[in-house]
């Protein structure tokens, strides 16, 4: 059914829903889970490339570095095989970029729980992977 699954993870709380369902289906259909952590220079596109950018984007994939090695972590824990990436650029068009080049059969990704008129729209990176992705996207709702 999937051979290769793919969680953007971006180390937030949001996504640990989304790492744990992941994992599961990987480890039920024996395919190899793919999770990337973006680093978002959208946020940073009107900063001189300086040493201050330079710094800020270090420490930025230190924490995916980070992110990345606890997802890696749980599957081995669930003897699921795993393979971590970083990038740079903007989160929604570097996942869509990664899994069509990768032969993603299904992302899955994170978003927050919300309240009022917010309940119908999801996160705005969960929303253009949703509605630009040619594979499949499962949306899991953090707790």
């Amino acid at each position: 059914m999937y051979d290769r699954i793919l969680i953007p993870n971006d180390g937030s709380d949001k996504t640990e829903e989304a790492i744990k369902e992941g994992i599961e289906l990987a480890k039920l259909t024996g395919a190899e889970l793919h999770t990337i952590f973006v680093v978002n220079i959208a946020t940073f596109e009107n900063i001189p490339e300086t040493g201050v950018w330079n710094q800020t984007k270090g420490i930025l994939e230190k924490e995916g570095e980070a992110a990345n090695k606890e997802v890696e972590r749980k599957c081995e824990d669930q003897g699921v095989k795993c393979k971590s990436k970083i990038l740079s650029g903007k989160p929604h068009t570097e996942i869509l970029d990664y899994a069509k080049k990768n032969k993603i059969d299904l992302i899955v990704m994170g978003t927050t729980s919300k309240k009022g008129v917010d309940k119908f729209l999801l996160g705005s990176v969960a929303e253009k992977v949703l509605r630009s992705s040619e594979s499949p996207v499962m949306v899991v709702r953090s707790k």
